[in-house]
Parts: structure tokens; C-alpha cells; sequence
């Protein structure tokens, strides 16, 4: 092969090596800031995580704890308390339905669990969010009446899986007035990367979501502000791998 062929051939790789970059390489996470104590945001924001082990190999991580931790946003620290966790609740029984678990008039979690030893039959627990106290022991299932997808204006979020166009690599964030859809956020992010579980602040101005980095995404929904990022490191349960489940919501 004469060494023209061989040159026209290292240009067209050379090319289509870089057209194809150009159309499918790598985009960046989105950009945001991080969350300081000056932004004087209020109320607490609550979420579900799982404790795992950092399995390099397969099997998949093993999950060694669920629990439920809150911010204090009007805490100038800002720092991550845990309410409750599976394991604080072994005695009472290891069916602790964390994944169920929901705000119940504003001070108060709802967790579900399984009484296999006195009625054989599913049970509600009252959890106080500030002590992590059982408040009482309910039968059946607790209507908590709470709608976080619509905030106090009538105002309704959309579900980020619907907003979003994964194959162009497109995230957003939306709401709907009676009359329009209006967007709060927009922006170009990897195939994999993904928001879930928005609730609105008490007030109905700001919009909480986790992310699939392990971040809370605080946005503005008037556009007030650039996004602002809490990683969550829990320093409380040290090195230990944490992965951010659900929010469970934004409470006064």
C-alpha cells in the first residue's frame, strides 16, 4: 500500500474521530454553586439514604443501613443530623419500609413496617424529626394528605423524567401555572445524569431535587440565583458510602 493511501486513510480516521467527538463526547455535569449559610434559605430539608459497602467487584454493594437525616437550612452550619435509621428500630422489627417513608404534618415522619409478632399485619410509626423519638404505633395506613408537587400559588411541578430528553443529554426543571409551563432550570448534562424527587419550599419560591452525584439541587424559581449544590458527605457515619435514595421533602 503506497504511503498516499496510507495518508488519506490516517486523515479520514483522523476526521470522523473528530466529528464524532464533536457530536456524542463528553459533556460536564451541570454547574452550580455550593450552598452557604448567606443565602438565608429557611426550613429543613429531609431525605432518605442507604449506608453501603464499596464493593470494587461484583456483587453489588450490600446495604448496611437506611436512614433518614435532615439540614437545618436556617442552621448557619448547615450541617446533616440524622432523625432515624433502620438499625435504632431492630427490635421493633427489621421490615422497616424506609422507601415509604414520608413528612406527616410538618414535624413528623411516617414509617411502615411489618408487626410479624403481635398482629402479623402492617404498621404505621410516628417519628418526631427533631428527637427521632417513636411519637406513637398506628395500624393501617396514615393518609398524610401532603401534595409537595404543588406548591401554595397552585403551581405544579413536572416529574424531571418527563422534562428531560436523556438522549440529547438535556435535564430540566419545569412547573405548570393553569395557563403555561415555565421553566426553572435547562442545561446540557451526561446521559446518566438525572434529578428526582422535587418538592417545593414552604413558601412555593424555591424548588428542592437530588441528583444522581449524591447532591440537593436548590433552584430559584423565579431564576433568582444559580443553582446551589449540598453534596451530602453525612459526616456523622464517617468514610462510609452513602447513596441518596429520595427527598423526602421541604418542611417550615
Amino acid at each position: 500500500m503506497s504511503s498516499r493511501i496510507l495518508l488519506i486513510i490516517s486523515v479520514s480516521i483522523f476526521v470522523t474521530t473528530a466529528v464524532v467527538v464533536a457530536v456524542f463526547g463528553v459533556v460536564p455535569i451541570p454547574d452550580y454553586e455550593d450552598l452557604t449559610s448567606d443565602n438565608k434559605l429557611s426550613g429543613k430539608l429531609i431525605y432518605h439514604i442507604e449506608i453501603q459497602t464499596e464493593n470494587i467487584l461484583p456483587p453489588a454493594p450490600d446495604i448496611m443501613d437506611s436512614c433518614i437525616f435532615y439540614i437545618d437550612l436556617s442552621d448557619r452550619s448547615l450541617m446533616e443530623n440524622p432523625i432515624v435509621c433502620s438499625s435504632d428500630l431492630y427490635e421493633l422489627s427489621y421490615d422497616i419500609y424506609f422507601i415509604d417513608a414520608q413528612i406527616y404534618e410538618e414535624q413528623n415522619i411516617v414509617l411502615y413496617y411489618w408487626d410479624y409478632e403481635t398482629v402479623d399485619e402492617r404498621r404505621a410509626l410516628i417519628i418526631d424529626i427533631t428527637s427521632g423519638k417513636i411519637v406513637e404505633q398506628i395500624d393501617g395506613i396514615i393518609n398524610s394528605n401532603e401534595n409537595d408537587n404543588m406548591n401554595v400559588y397552585g403551581e405544579k411541578l413536572i416529574d424531571p423524567w418527563e422534562s428531560s430528553d436523556y438522549n440529547s443529554r438535556s435535564i430540566g426543571i419545569y412547573y405548570v401555572t393553569r395557563t403555561e409551563t415555565l421553566e426553572v432550570f435547562n442545561s446540557r448534562a451526561p446521559s446518566n445524569y438525572y434529578f428526582e424527587s422535587l418538592h417545593w419550599s414552604p413558601d412555593g419560591n424555591y424548588i428542592v431535587a437530588g441528583d444522581s452525584e449524591n447532591n440537593l439541587i436548590i433552584f430559584s424559581k423565579n431564576k433568582a440565583f444559580t443553582p446551589l449544590k449540598i453534596h451530602l458527605k453525612t459526616d456523622v457515619l464517617d468514610d462510609e458510602n452513602i447513596e441518596l435514595i429520595n427527598v423526602l421533602g421541604w418542611t417550615n
